[in-house]
């Protein structure tokens, strides 16, 4: 049950999101109902932690708005960006599902609402809902699918085509036509760049650097600019 003091806007935005998320699209109106209703909406403050790599999940997360930061940090301290979830997105899933402790960080980017839902609930509505669980099946094959990618091309790409292609991952979600191209819309610094580049920061600066010579992008205070998207989908085709 809710246990903080939610705004009905916050409710509103919660309802709204749970009604548009892919996953749950399949779910019986009663069902959608007793998510929200059985959910605990909450408010993450920029910089807030959701969970840390290893410690116990009780929740799944729907992200209703904002961006939760996904990254994992080694013994040494070397961070790798996984990647940023956007509204509609879920984290925590595996470890709900195996019971297991948390796979990844998980911090809030910027001020993020989301709505959780305890593990009793989830395995219920699994259980009740086939749709549901087909909806789970597909996003954790989808989510293999992208790991393993990125483990290939992280082996076979150039640094200059790991830093294009995370440029045209952030078009999906953030991409923002404007008349001189597309804008990412989530501001990163240099720095959070480089680790979902997973390189250091002078290097990746160095071919984004070259990629604004050539036209390519356009870079700003921790904003990009897509100027030439095919250019840019060329540089990752390269042989």
């Amino acid at each position: 049950m809710m246990t903080e003091t939610v705004r009905p806007s916050q409710r509103a935005l919660a309802s709204a999101a749970l009604h548009r998320a892919a996953w749950f699209a399949a779910c019986r109106p009663d069902t959608i109902d007793r998510l929200l209703k059985e959910g605990t909406i909450r408010l993450l403050q920029r910089g807030e932690v959701l969970c840390r790599q290893g410690q116990p999940v009780e929740h799944l997360c729907l992200i209703v708005d904002g961006t939760l930061e996904v990254s994992v940090t080694a013994e040494a301290g070397k961070r790798h960006l996984v990647r940023h979830l956007e509204p509609g997105q879920l984290m925590n899933l595996i470890p709900v599902l195996d019971e297991q402790g948390a796979i990844h960080d998980s911090v809030a980017h910027v001020d993020t609402l989301v709505l959780l839902f305890n593990k009793a609930l989830i395995h219920d509505v699994l259980d009740t809902e086939p749709g549901f669980a087909r909806a789970v099946m597909r996003l954790l094959c989808l989510r293999s699918r992208t790991m393993y990618l990125d483990l290939a091309d992280n082996s076979l790409l150039t640094l200059r085509q790991r830093c294009a292609r995370t440029l045209l991952y952030l078009v999906g979600p953030w991409g923002m036509p404007r008349p001189e191209g597309v804008a990412i819309s989530l501001k990163l610094s240099q720095d959070e760049f480089a680790d979902m580049v997973g390189r250091s920061r002078p290097v990746v600066n160095r071919e984004l650097k070259s990629l604004e010579r050539e036209g390519i992008i356009r870079t700003t205070y921790s904003h990009f600019v897509i100027l030439d998207l095919a250019a840019l989908e060329r540089v990752v085709e390269q042989q």
